[in-house]
């Protein structure tokens, strides 16, 4: 060691300052800078967490959103496919009512027009009553009463219709 110049002594020293010197270090410095790491690493690994459930939550959110969106869509074109076919029915009910109301409307006009012409044709067959008794009585120069001359010309008449 005289080679070297080292003291035994001095080298003692030294390693007893040197471990006194780490042991300072440990516990004043080491100590709480290694707490308020772990510390700051809590800290940060915390607003990790929430960061994370914040996201989780939002997801989910966001999740329930869609499913409301899809919900409210699915209603709303079932309430409008509800309302082309109440629609739909409504226009058939007008159709059929107008149907109806055309039809009735119709067969009253049928009915008047048959009414018309049964009065048309039962004032035609008296005017030519008359006109046959009035021209019969001139041929003949005869007069016949009034009521055998129209039984007489209903009768003809009526064999006439018959046969037509």
């Amino acid at each position: 060691m005289d080679i070297l110049n080292i003291d035994p002594r001095v080298l003692i020293i030294q390693i007893g300052g040197f471990i006194l010197l780490l042991w300072v270090f440990k516990r004043f410095l080491f100590g709480p800078i290694g707490q308020m790491l772990e510390t700051r690493r809590q800290e940060i690994a915390g607003t990790y967490a929430t960061a994370e459930q914040a996201r989780n939550e939002m997801e989910n959110l966001r999740r329930d959103y869609e499913k409301r969106l899809d919900t409210i869509e699915t209603e709303a074109h079932e309430r409008i496919q509800a309302a082309v076919k109440e629609a739909q029915t409504a226009r058939d009910e007008i159709m059929a009512d107008a149907r109806a109301r055309s039809e009735s409307i119709l067969q009253r006009g049928q009915d008047e027009l048959a009414r018309e012409r049964d009065k048309t044709v039962a004032a035609l067959r008296e005017e030519v009553v008359d006109l046959v008794i009035r021209a019969s009585s001139r041929l003949l120069d005869r007069s016949m009463d009034d009521v055998t001359h129209r039984k007489l010309i209903d009768d003809f008449i009526s064999s006439v219709g018959k046969t037509s």
